[in-house]
């Protein structure tokens, strides 16, 4: 099962650096400056994580360390997208002020609840990594995928009400909330399944297929685009 994700991450590698290339071509990366980072952060990310894999063994300290940093990392990332796309998404309206308030609430809850209500195992001790902090990075970033997940439904509801809307954005909107979906669900399954068992592969499985489903989108959303242009 690995195997798969493995070679579904190289897929993943692969579709990134077509997605960038379209972003930069078609210039779209100007105004989508914090989706354009969060591609190349998750192209870094997730090459980083491949070398590790095969140069340190899975279970080691050394990989989840490198793994559970990098996923936070991508979906606090990734938290922004939605809020980023949402102020596109409300250009021109006279509610955007007071929605940018909102969301910067919003940015700053998800800073500091997961250290809030989940509790890092730095607040105690006698606690070892593999279990306290795996516990506490699965808790954090399904916290942070459901949330963005939330506030996705609200960014497609702002594009539905809108007179102008962009297809554009919709199409990356679309991908965004599969990205996030398949994350909240796959690491809502994780929880439910031994670390010894042979199916603790298949949340990974899951969410690698969503997330290279959702950069396929993201690639049509700026290929198309750049056909009009």
């Amino acid at each position: 099962m690995s195997s798969i994700v493995d070679f579904l991450e190289v897929v993943d590698v692969f579709l990134q650096l077509v997605l960038i290339f379209f972003l930069v071509q078609s210039a779209a990366y100007r105004r989508y400056l914090v989706f354009f980072a969060y591609s190349i952060a998750f192209l870094i990310t997730t090459t980083v994580e491949l070398v590790v894999s095969h140069l340190a063994n899975f279970d080691s300290a050394r990989y989840r360390i490198i793994y559970w940093s990098d996923e936070v990392a991508a979906d606090l990332t990734l938290f922004l997208v939605v809020i980023s796309l949402t102020n596109l998404a409300l250009e021109g309206n006279p509610l955007r002020t007071k929605m940018s308030r909102i969301l910067a609430g919003i940015v700053v809850a998800a800073l500091v609840l997961p250290f809030v209500l989940l509790h890092p195992p730095f607040f105690t001790s006698g606690l070892h990594w593999s279990g306290a902090w795996g516990r506490w990075f699965i808790s954090t970033s399904q916290m942070l995928n459901f949330g963005a997940a939330i506030m996705n439904l609200g960014l497609w509801s702002a594009l539905l009400t809108s007179r102008k809307r962009d297809p554009q954005l919709v199409k990356v909107s679309i991908g965004v909330g599969v990205a996030v979906a398949g994350q909240a669900i796959g690491f809502g399954i994780q929880r439910f399944i031994p670390s010894q068992s042979l199916t603790r592969e298949l949340p990974y499985t899951f969410m690698s297929i969503t997330h290279v489903a959702s950069v396929l989108l993201w690639c049509w959303a700026f290929r198309s685009k750049r056909k009009v242009q």
